[in-house]
């Protein structure tokens, strides 16, 4: 009788967290933000999920974002494609396979990432105008799950809901890679409900905070300390984010999206 209960109470454990999982990873996700410093709007950001496959027991998901400026704005060209695939095991993601795009006035320069974690290599391979400019293998010196610059917000999402209490160890050191190196970022939760106002929505917005501090460059210059919000429910929507950039701070703010059964939810204070 006892085993049975404990197999019924880990059935249920089971649900639930697939349960939250899928509502996170959900397939196709959009999520599309405008970019500001200050009030000069500088561009957009947009997230998709765009595939589920298996691999073995696990899961594959696959995710698309693009980061482009808008061509009115003086100094600031920035057009970037990426595409991630990532592997789902025990609440959590991480990459398998990076390719980033980057549009130039004049060029193309394409970027691919091959995370073979069997024999604990990074495989990378850089083309400029369909020529290899950099082909190179990174090892792995201890066995760890990397992410890219796009698997981190999937993770930072999933890993938000496996530690929900406030005694609890929320302090995250995540390995990267990123321009072709080893680095990492560090981040931690605030469980303690905020209100997040976005233009967007006509109320104001529950969220829990993370915050941390990134060791890599990324696009623009992206670097060192940054603050984001998602919403507090299964979801885990990031509804507004803040970055130190080559210009100085900016803003992500959650412009439109295309998710089920979701909506924002209100801040009661």
């Amino acid at each position: 009788m006892k085993n049975l209960i404990l197999i019924l109470f880990v059935f249920i454990l089971t649900l639930e967290v697939h349960s939250q999982n899928d509502k996170i990873l959900e397939i196709g996700e959009e999520l599309n933000y405008s970019v500001y410093y200050g009030f000069i709007k500088l561009g957009e950001v947009k997230f998709k999920i765009t595939g589920r496959d298996k691999e073995g027991k696990n899961d594959v998901f696959t995710t698309t974002a693009s980061i482009k400026s808008f061509e009115a704005i003086p100094l600031v060209n920035i057009n970037y494609i990426f595409e991630s695939q990532m592997h789902y095991e025990k609440g959590e993601v991480h990459s398998i396979k990076f390719t980033a795009t980057e549009f130039k006035e004049k060029s193309i320069t394409n970027v691919y990432y091959t995370f073979d974690y069997d024999d604990k290599m990074i495989r990378t391979l850089k083309e400029v105008d369909g020529r290899e400019s950099v082909k190179q293998d990174f090892n792995m010196d201890i066995e760890k799950n990397f992410q890219d610059g796009l698997s981190l917000m999937y993770n930072a999402r999933l890993q938000s809901m496996q530690n929900k209490t406030k005694n609890s160890n929320n302090r995250f050191n995540v390995p990267v890679y990123i321009n072709e190196k080893e680095s990492s970022v560090r981040y931690s939760y605030n469980f303690t409900p905020e209100e997040v106002e976005v233009d967007m929505l006509n109320y104001g917005a529950k969220c829990i905070k993370v915050a941390g501090i990134a060791d890599f460059v990324g696009v623009f210059g992206l670097t060192g300390e940054f603050a984001g919000w998602f919403s507090d429910d299964d979801y885990r929507v990031p509804l507004k984010a803040k970055f130190n950039v080559t210009i100085g701070s900016i803003t992500l703010e959650l412009e439109s999206f295309k998710k089920k059964g979701w909506k924002a939810p209100a801040f009661n204070k």
